[in-house]
């Protein structure tokens, strides 16, 4: 089982006189309050919810992981099919999210970036997917590349739409707090058109991040994690790359630790030990964090190196999927959340 604990709290000594009833249903609400936070399992949602949301084979109306199970290249129909289910899912929910759509044309295409904010703050963490799929081979689907990582984070808005359920009426919150709000970011045109290479590739990053530039949203990034080629069925690792975000690998990594010792099933993908990439000082994979990284804003790209073998073939179906794995990280990313929140409140 695992348990969020918070112990930064200082123990304090309450003396009561002769106090109000107003001023004793304050009391109580802090109280409990302060308990309810110290001491939460997420255990329950996870296991009512992973199978609900992110099955591979149980394809009921709260599925949203084979919604993407589909090609999804820019423009197409498709594409604005899984633009329209991503922004009525978040519609959906009950807590109410701020939504940009950033729409554009370049090299004959439409593309769509999806931008949902919890909150308006000061600082950001982002967690950034491509929903779109390569258009050659023809039919490629893309489910690990990035189907399944688009699947963990609507989960991980549905997680926490359910945190701030829980703290509606606390005093002493974490996530629902103001002092840092979550993006979470569906990016179009990560894939090239027709060759790899600066010019032709991650053409939704690319414009939000200058979009961001403009309008001084970069400053308020604190973290950018990245995710994509998760899922596979095939045993894989995920290097630190970066020294800025390695303190954030290592949270992840013990949060895995964690998962791992509870579950039977499941194999160990972060080695916080491997400093090979840490010590290049720069990245070594082009993806959509680059203009973000370029920015000065610490990245953690989790992307397995070397990728599984099903990469950019017409192999990367949902077949390959593995579902043991999709629980793993759509459980990690959410508990990770209320422990970089967390810190926020030192």
């Amino acid at each position: 089982m695992f348990f969020i604990v918070n112990s930064k709290k200082k123990s304090s000594q309450l003396h009561i006189t002769a106090m109000q009833p107003v001023q004793m249903i304050w009391l109580v609400s802090l109280l409990l309050s302060i308990a309810f936070c110290q001491f939460i399992s997420y255990d329950e949602f996870h296991r009512d919810h992973l199978p609900q949301l992110l099955s591979l084979t149980n394809d009921s109306d709260e599925n949203v992981i084979l919604r993407f199970n589909k090609t999804r290249i820019p423009g197409s129909k498709e594409s604005k099919d899984v633009q329209e289910f991503i922004i009525n899912y978040f519609e959906k929910l009950d807590h109410e999210w701020l939504v940009d759509q950033d729409s554009f044309e370049e090299n004959g295409f439409s593309f769509t970036n999806l931008v949902f904010s919890s909150t308006i703050a000061e600082k950001y963490i982002v967690f950034a997917v491509h929903y779109d799929s390569k258009i050659e081979p023809e039919g490629f689907i893309g489910a690990m590349d990035s189907a399944a990582s688009c699947g963990i984070l609507l989960y991980l808005a549905r997680f926490i739409d359910n945190v701030y359920s829980l703290e509606q009426n606390l005093i002493d919150r974490t996530i629902s707090a103001e002092y840092v709000g979550i993006k979470i970011v569906f990016f179009d045109g990560e894939e090239a058109l027709k060759e790899w290479g600066p010019n032709d590739s991650i053409y939704g990053a690319k414009h939000l991040a200058s979009k961001w530039d403009q309008k001084n949203i970069l400053d308020t990034i604190d973290l950018f994690v990245l995710m994509d080629l998760i899922g596979s069925d095939e045993h894989v690792t995920i290097p630190s790359f970066f020294r800025g975000s390695h303190f954030y690998y290592e949270m992840l990594s013990e949060l895995e630790d964690s998962y791992l010792e509870t579950r039977s099933k499941g194999t160990k993908s972060l080695v916080p030990t491997d400093h090979r990439f840490l010590e290049l000082g720069r990245g070594v994979i082009d993806d959509d964090h680059i203009p973000f990284y370029n920015a000065g804003i610490d990245v953690l790209h989790l992307i397995p190196l070397p990728f599984p073998q099903t990469w950019h073939t017409i192999h990367d179906t949902f077949d390959h999927l593995g579902q043991e794995e999709i629980y793993k990280w759509a459980e990690l990313i959410s508990n990770f959340v209320i422990n970089v929140v967390d810190l926020y409140r030192l």
